[in-house]
Parts: structure tokens; C-alpha cells; sequence
């Protein structure tokens, strides 16, 4: 007897957009449904929430070590990873689907109490404060007739 092809499982998929979202005073973040539900499917929970180029960063899905592999010079990445981990560090996700930010990350980027956007991208979940989400969306809008005409030009024109 012949087994049956099995049907191909479903891709995981990251969630797209940006999601609003407070961090409360005590500097817990309640992620998303959409965020929690496409977290528990990952084999890797392990999550590691960082400060880089200005912006608090959630690494999921194995991202973080990832991004530590790609660094070849040792004194670059133990200086990288010392700085990371000083300011940030592994979080859990609680029963409520919230999660507690690092008191040094939350104190250096001033976050608690604040509302802030979620865009989750590459297994990397990017917090903006709404500040910094309006100014990067009326940066993005600046380019937006130029970026038209070159989609347009590859034959992109939905």
C-alpha cells in the first residue's frame, strides 16, 4: 500500500504591518494577538529585546545569534554583544501576552508610559516610539512619487 504525499505545511508567515501599542509604567508591552499567536508556533521561543541604531529590538526566532554569527571580528562582536546585553536581555513572554522590557533599555530610550508602533520584520520585532514612527512615515511619504515611477519601471503597478 502506497502512502499518501503528505500536503505541504502551511509557511510560517510573520504578521505585516505596524501595530500600536503602549509600554505601561512599569515597562510591560502587551504584544499583539496576531504577534502572540505567530510566537508560540516558532520552534525557537527564546526572545532577546536590545537597543540598536536608536531603536529597541525584539531578535525572535533564533535573529539574535544570527546576527552575532555575521560578525567575524571577535573584538567587534564581543564589544557588540557587551553593549547589547548591558542594556538589554532575554524576556518572557507572560500569561497575558505582555512582556517586560529591561529597565536600562526602557530608561535609555524612554519608553514607560509611551505609546509606541510594532513592525515585526526579518524575526525582528521593532519598537518606535509614535515620535519616531510619524517622522520615519513622513520620510517614507517624501520619496513616494519617485518610489512610484521606479516600481513602475520594474512593471510594478498595482
Amino acid at each position: 500500500m502506497e502512502s499518501q504525499p503528505s500536503a505541504p505545511s502551511p509557511r510560517l508567515r510573520a504578521p505585516l504591518g505596524f501595530h500600536a501599542c503602549k509600554v505601561d509604567a512599569s515597562g510591560r508591552l502587551k504584544l499583539p494577538a496576531r504577534y502572540q499567536e505567530y510566537l508560540e508556533k516558532l520552534p525557537d521561543k527564546y526572545l532577546f529585546v536590545t537597543e540598536f541604531r536608536g531603536l529597541a529590538r525584539i531578535f525572535t526566532n533564533g535573529s539574535w545569534e544570527r546576527t552575532v554569527a555575521m560578525i567575524e571580528d571577535p573584538a567587534l562582536r564581543k564589544r557588540f554583544t557587551y553593549r547589547a546585553e548591558a542594556i538589554g536581555g532575554d524576556v518572557d513572554i507572560d500569561p497575558q501576552g505582555r512582556i517586560t522590557l529591561p529597565q536600562q533599555l526602557r530608561k535609555q530610550l524612554g519608553l514607560e508610559d509611551q505609546p509606541v508602533q510594532l513592525r515585526f520584520y526579518e524575526d525582528v520585532i521593532t519598537i518606535y516610539p509614535q515620535q519616531k514612527f510619524e517622522e520615519e512615515l513622513a520620510r517614507a511619504e517624501s520619496y513616494l512619487a519617485s518610489d512610484l515611477e521606479r516600481l513602475s519601471s520594474m512593471g510594478i503597478d498595482l
